[in-house]
């Protein structure tokens, strides 16, 4: 088992799709947090309208309020530089790769599952802690998820 986990990253997506792509992120760590919707990059043009329902995010307002890939990768680098943050889904990490692709520069960051916070068994139990909610935002699962980890931190 390694640190208690302090910082928290979230991505929502396009869809579920091989195709799909992050189109927002948010995380959260002691004294801030960070969101923002993501631009899709020329070629994402993957759309599913079953996600849109869930996170109430339009393809419109990513083109309007989005900031580029570039600029996103770029201030999460600058944010989170050698920092480790915390994942309750491995699509993170494919969320944070097609990111960082789309960019064009790596990240100085690394985002790790949860298990490899607290280990299988004890991922199992935060996850069936988290609260249920309707809709899906990025900052709000990141908060969610951050305070269930603290909580059963707290209690091991």
């Amino acid at each position: 088992m390694t640190d208690i986990p302090a910082y928290f990253i979230d991505f929502e997506a396009s869809g579920i799709a091989p195709d799909s792509y992050p189109i927002e992120v948010a995380v959260v760590f002691p004294g801030g947090e960070y969101q923002t919707l993501i631009q899709p990059a020329r070629y994402w043009d993957h759309w599913s309208h079953d996600a849109q329902d869930m996170h109430q995010i339009t393809r419109e307002q990513l083109i309007s309020e989005g900031q580029t890939p570039l600029a996103v990768a770029q201030e999460m680098n600058r944010l989170f530089d050698g920092k480790i943050l915390c994942s309750d889904n491995p699509a993170d990490c494919y969320w944070l790769d097609v990111l960082y692709e789309a960019a064009g520069i790596d990240p100085t960051f690394e985002v790790k599952p949860i298990e490899a916070f607290a280990g299988r068994e004890a991922a199992s139990e935060i996850f069936k802690r988290l609260p249920v909610r309707k809709g899906h935002r990025a900052l709000d699962d990141a908060k969610a998820f951050s305070w269930t980890v603290s909580q059963w931190f707290s209690t091991t």
